[in-house]
């Protein structure tokens, strides 16, 4: 019996809804963390783990005071993340980390 266990798309939901629950608890180091365990393998959520990854990645830099990647970071999850509307709330939580931390941005 050569099966994987847990099956992939198992592991790949259960990243996912890790790193939701992190990235809105603000804990991005571990949101992004969580998606890279399972990135390369999620098929076709693919683009939504990497646009994920993305935001998690911008959130950390704007924490650690690197605003001008913190935005870069964001910019790239926005174009990720646009087919699914159903993260905006976490791109809008990002956004809002980023601009608590000093960096105003630009709606998209």
């Amino acid at each position: 019996m050569d099966e994987e266990w847990p099956p992939r798309e198992a592991r790949v939901q259960a990243a996912l809804w890790d790193a939701e629950r992190s990235l809105e608890r603000g804990e991005y180091l571990a949101a992004t963390s969580r998606l890279a365990d399972v990135s390369g393998d999620a098929g076709d959520r693919e683009q939504l783990v990497r646009g994920l990854h993305h935001l998690g990645a911008a959130g950390y830099r704007a924490r650690t005071g690197d605003l001008p990647r913190a935005r870069r970071q964001l910019e790239r999850a926005r174009r990720r993340l646009a087919p699914f509307p159903d993260v905006a709330p976490l791109i809008d939580l990002v956004a809002g980390d980023i601009e608590s931390e000093g960096g105003e941005l630009a709606e998209p």
